[in-house]
Order: C-alpha cells, then sequence, then structure tokens
C-alpha cells in the first residue's frame, strides 16, 4: 500500500459488473497455460481503487477502515514477489480449546510454532458446520446465497453448483497449473459434476463424503477412497495417507512454478480412532475398557468402529490431534526441505467448531457445532507468508472463511471482476500491517452476526468484544443495539438466505463411492 499525505490508498475488487460463467470442462486434468504473474503494487490510479476515509460498499459487506497505525508491523517489499504457492490446511471439528498454544493440554507443538510464526487469527469465523464452510471457503460467498445450509449426507443428491468458480478454478487463470484437493472432499458425491477434478483441481485424493473409517476407509461398508476418479485400495491411518500425498505433491511441484494445495483433513471428526502410539501419549491402557463399551455412544456410526479406540473419547480425540499435529508438521518441513518455505502463503483453521459429544472442547467458548454462539463457530486459525507479511503477532480483527478467495485476489493484485460478487473482503492490507479495520458486520447465520464490538446469537446480544464466553445478554441494557443489530440481521437475512436447495434424500449410494456421470 502507498500512504498519502491523509489517507491510505487501499486497493479493493468493487464488482461493477459479473462476468459471464464459463462453463466447466467435464475433464480438468488440464490447466490454462497461462504466464506466471508478478505481484507488484502499482501507485497508478485504476478504476477499482477507492480512497477510503469512511464507510464504503464492498461487495455484501459493510466494513470501516482507518489509516497507518503506530505500531504497525514492518512490512516486506512487495515490489517484485512471485504469486506465492497456497497451502490451506483445514482441521474438521477443531475446538477452541483443543490447540495447545490456547491452552489445552494436547500437544500441538508443530500448530503451536505456526501461530509463533505466523499471525494468530483470534477473531475468525467459520459457518457452524462441515459442507457449508467448504462451500464458503472455496467460493468466497455465504453458503445461504448458494442454497447450501445443510451436510451433503450419503443418501442426499446434489453439490457445489458448477455456475459458481470456486478458489481452484480462479488460481487456474492466474498461472497455477498444480491444484490439489487431498483429504475430505463433503461437496457433492452423486455426480461426477461435482467431482473436484471437474470444480478445477488437477489432482485428488482422498475421500468424497464424511466419517469414514481411518483404517478401513468406508462408510455403510462402502469403500470411499479415492484417487482422482478411481477407488484407491491404499492401506494405512487416513491421516498418514494425507499426509503422504500432500509431500510427494510438494517434492513434486516445480520450484518456479506457484502450485495449490487444499488439505481439508477428516480428523479429528468423528468417527474417534487414532494409532496406538498416539493414544499411548494419553495414557491408554489395553486392559481397560475402550469408550465404546464404558462411555454414552455419541452417535450410531461410533459403535461400528473399534479399532483405534482408547479408554475415553476426550483421550481419543487428544490423540487424533496430536496424530495431525505431526502430520502438519511433516508438510511445513517439506516446504522447508524443497526451499519453498519463505514464499508458501500458509492458511490453517478449522472448518467450524467441536462437537463436545465426540471428545472436542471449546471452553472458554460458548456452545458446540452447529451453534452460532462462539464455540459453534469462531476458530483456531492462523496465516503465515514469510515474504508477504511480518509473523510473529496476534491479529484481533474480525474475519472469516468467506475472507479467504477475496484476499488470494488481493495478493494476487487481480482487478478484474469474479463471476459472481463475493461477500469476502481482502484482509491482506490488515495482515501487512498498512490499514486497520476499526469495525465490520459480519454475517454468521440466520440466527446472528458479529461486529468487532457487538455480537448478535440467538436473540441474545454480547459485547463480544470484552465477553468472549458470551456469559452476560445485555440486550435489555443495550435496547438500542440491540434493535439495530437485529433489523441489521433481518435485512441481511433476507439478502443472503435467498434461494434454498430441496434436500433430496433419494440417492442410492453406490459400491466404492462411485458417481454417476449422467
Amino acid at each position: 500500500m502507498h500512504q498519502t499525505k491523509s489517507l491510505w490508498v487501499i486497493t479493493w475488487l468493487v464488482c461493477l459488473s459479473i462476468a459471464c460463467q464459463q462453463p466447466k470442462s467435464s475433464t480438468s486434468n488440464t490447466s490454462p497455460q497461462t504466464t506466471t504473474p508478478t505481484t507488484t503494487i502499482d501507485t497508478t490510479p485504476k478504476v477499482h481503487e477507492i480512497v477510503i476515509s469512511g464507510t464504503e460498499e464492498e461487495g455484501n459487506t459493510t466494513v470501516t477502515y482507518e489509516g497507518e497505525t503506530e505500531d504497525k508491523p514492518t512490512a516486506l517489499s512487495l515490489d517484485s514477489i512471485s504469486p506465492p504457492n497456497i497451502i490451506i490446511l483445514l482441521p474438521d471439528d477443531l475446538g477452541w480449546n483443543d490447540v495447545s498454544y490456547h491452552g489445552s493440554k494436547i500437544s500441538t507443538p508443530h500448530i503451536d510454532q505456526l501461530a509463533k510464526d505466523g499471525i494468530e487469527l483470534n477473531r475468525f469465523y467459520t459457518y457452524h458446520s462441515c459442507t457449508p464452510s467448504r462451500v464458503g471457503l472455496l467460493t468466497g460467498r455465504y453458503p445461504g446465497r448458494l442454497g447450501i445450509r445443510h451436510v451433503f449426507f450419503p443418501e442426499i443428491k446434489g453439490g457445489l453448483p458448477e455456475a459458481e468458480e470456486t478458489l481452484a478454478e480462479f488460481l487456474a487463470t492466474q498461472g497455477y497449473k498444480r491444484r490439489a484437493c487431498i483429504g475430505k472432499w463433503h461437496l457433492g458425491h452423486s455426480n461426477v459434476k461435482y467431482h473436484p477434478l471437474n470444480q478445477g483441481f488437477t489432482y485428488f485424493y482422498g475421500h468424497y463424503g464424511g466419517s469414514v473409517d481411518y483404517f478401513e476407509h468406508k462408510r455403510y461398508e462402502k469403500l470411499d477412497w479415492h484417487r482422482n476418479f478411481d477407488p484407491s485400495y491404499d492401506e494405512g491411518y487416513s491421516t498418514n495417507l494425507i499426509t503422504r500425498e500432500a509431500v510427494q505433491f510438494i517434492e513434486e511441484s516445480p520450484t518456479n512454478e506457484p502450485f495449490f494445495l487444499y488439505l481439508p483433513f477428516n480428523a479429528p471428526h468423528n468417527p474417534l480412532q487414532a494409532p496406538e502410539e498416539y493414544l499411548n501419549q494419553y495414557g491408554f491402557d489395553k486392559n481397560k475398557a475402550i469408550y465404546s463399551n464404558s462411555e454414552i455412544i455419541a452417535s450410531k456410526i461410533t459403535e461400528h468402529f473399534q479399532r483405534g479406540q482408547g479408554n475415553t473419547k476426550r483421550q481419543t480425540y487428544s490423540a487424533m490431534v496430536s496424530s495431525m499435529d505431526a502430520a502438519i508438521g511433516r508438510i511445513l518441513q517439506a516446504l522447508e526441505d524443497k526451499g519453498v518455505a519463505d514464499n508458501t502463503l500458509v492458511i490453517f483453521f478449522s472448518d467450524n467448531g467441536a462437537s463436545e459429544t465426540d471428545g472436542g472442547n471449546n471452553r472458554p467458548l460458548r456452545g458446540k457445532k452447529g451453534s452460532t454462539f462462539e464455540g459453534g463457530l469462531r476458530v483456531p486459525a492462523i496465516v503465515k507468508w514469510p515474504n508477504g507479511f511480518t509473523g510473529g503477532r496476534k491479529e484481533e480483527t474480525v474475519m472469516g472463511y468467506v475472507d479467504i478467495l477475496s484476499t488470494i485476489r488481493g495478493i494476487l493484485n487481480v482487478t478484474t471482476p469474479p463471476t459472481q460478487p463475493l461477500d469476502g473482503i481482502n484482509v491482506f492490507p490488515i495482515l501487512r500491517g498498512d490499514t486497520t479495520l476499526t469495525d465490520r458486520t459480519f454475517y454468521l447465520s440466520k440466527l446472528g452476526l458479529t461486529t468487532q464490538k457487538w455480537k448478535l446469537a440467538h436473540n441474545k446480544l454480547f459485547d463480544i468484544e470484552n465477553d468472549m464466553s458470551e456469559s452476560k445478554n445485555l440486550a435489555k441494557k443495550e435496547p438500542k443495539v440491540f434493535a439495530k443489530l437485529t433489523a441489521q440481521l433481518k435485512e441481511l437475512s433476507s439478502q443472503i438466505e435467498v434461494d434454498s436447495i430441496p434436500i433430496d434424500r433419494s440417492y442410492k449410494l453406490k459400491d466404492e463411492w462411485k458417481m454417476q456421470d449422467n
């Protein structure tokens, strides 16, 4: 960013028109042979450049900016930095109190180091369940706009609409030839048009649905493990297999071309299963009963997956998180070994809060997965890019899952309009320390929204800046604030939750989760 005498100029995308959606190819193993661009910051004013001194409507989000702060971190020069490699690490159902840098008893040394080296995003929000969070992450749009507020269970037809431009499809236009999705897809399995290879990725390894056996890779006795379009019979613990593929993808990527690696882990989502070496770290006793024989079963599927169970759900969950942490350590080490760590943008966050009945812990946050209280959607989040911004600090600005695509567009200095208006904003200038975001209205769900200071959730008002546990309902004490946010929520909900996709539960799962091709 470049400072003027009294204001900071921030380049933001203004959607003046919606570009025509290009049809997707049924086979996307190839990508456009575009020239790798160079990220530069141009001082020449452009049509899409806005000088901000107050409040502006940006896309679908209201934000307020200020100029430079005296204690801003030292930013690195972006004049000649090449586009970064991009890695998104997405744990599944990881709770606020399930990482040791938040004070948890679970050991996560590699995630902790990532937080120490990068920027800890202390007010990062997602949707409160799996599939919608993935929709928002990959499209930059609130899932309600797509009519997706549900999870694609095995019997449900449908998937991520073809008309939406995914992050992978966007990056294909920016010279990212290698784009992998390795892990849990969960964005449609009933038809091949929903397959990752038809949503902009050039490589896929993992499972289409959720809640697969971590060792047998099955759901409903049918194998759900794949390499591209074909079933995979690889043996091993799923976290280890995902990690092996990720490391290999990094090792095989050319150093002179940027890559995109989307890593949606299935851990620590149920069924709760962990390798014995990690169970032992948390006091596993073979002579005692495993938890499915001694505790209340969290869900019907759990009783069918006894391999890898510990003595308690929390013990097993803890072991799963530590196993994933070790996997993340191997992936980060692969970047170091390749010599590309400094120019790799690493984004880490959970898809939603923990399910406390499945061993997770969101304390001191209130609520759990499925709730609009903080425990359901305020998640551990970290971002690191040594070439792009200075780490070693905590950022309190409200940010979220729908900002990822807009921010990457900003990093790549893209000013052409997206195919659909985006709900997220470019937070790169904030991460750089070039500006501050003094306020923002961030839509959470039909039941809530948050600003920097206030949060409305489940018809209750909280001073979330000073009461992260949501312990005091201030609706009666602050009636004007409560009325204002209630009206805003009603208006936003009417705009966002417009279309709904009828949930069709008639899908008959095929052997090996084979997708229909018609």
